[in-house]
């Protein structure tokens, strides 16, 4: 958006990194469980799950498990 030429390489909208951050933060939203998502996660220490798993209002909840088919 607002380059003058088109890129050479592509640049998805959306990178694994980000699918990362966003199944974080729904497992925390789901179980509300640091050490339960560290360990699913393969984290090393608690500060890096922070990092990833960000808090997400609990009416979201619902609305993750019915998208994953649990509901």
């Amino acid at each position: 958006m607002g380059q003058e030429k088109p890129k050479s390489v592509f640049v998805p909208d959306v990178t694994s990194h980000d699918a990362s951050h966003t199944w974080a933060s729904w497992q925390y939203c789901q179980h509300k469980d640091l050490m339960h998502l560290k360990a699913a996660g393969g984290w090393g220490n608690i500060t890096t799950v922070t990092r990833y798993a960000k808090v997400m209002p609990d009416a979201y909840r619902d609305e993750i498990l019915e998208w994953l088919g649990i509901q």
